[in-house]
């Protein structure tokens, strides 16, 4: 039995056809309801992560700017470390003599300045002076390195 062309896609329904009928039978079955329902939930729950995943993400870009900040902290810090180390293993940190020299001509300035009792009693006076020591130790060092 040989079977016609046209006469096969006549009797076969079209695409078309088929999603009508489908959207018949579900209106006939009430699944249309049904199929809005799930949608909305659905919907809300997807803005709901949508949303919490924009805060994930907030959170995520503070902490790396936390973290690259702290990284730097920690670089800044190993870089004084080796400084201090190389200054120790060198041998070019001021020695004891330098210090106890420095401070004998430290001492009588801050004496005589404002009498020995005020210059050490005023806090504001004594970390100005305490200040000016370690900048005389600086330059020292300064000078010890150029010699």
């Amino acid at each position: 039995m040989v079977i016609d062309q046209n006469h096969l896609s006549d009797s076969t329904p079209t695409e078309q056809e088929v999603i009508r009928y489908m959207k018949i039978l579900a209106q006939a079955f009430g699944l249309d309801k049904q199929n809005a329902e799930v949608y909305s939930a659905l919907s809300s729950k997807n803005r709901a992560l949508k949303k919490q995943l924009e805060d994930y993400h907030s959170q995520h870009n503070t902490l790396e700017k936390r973290v690259k900040r702290l990284e730097r902290n920690v670089k800044s810090l190993e870089i004084e470390l080796e400084d201090l180390n190389g200054c120790v293993e060198l041998d070019e940190c001021v020695d004891r003599e330098t210090v106890v020299d420095l401070i004998h001509k430290i001492v009588p300035l801050l004496i005589g300045k404002k009498g020995s009792k005020s210059a050490v009693h005023r806090g504001g006076s004594f970390d100005s002076d305490i200040d000016k020591v370690i900048n005389m130790i600086k330059h020292q060092r300064i000078q010890e390195s150029l010699a």
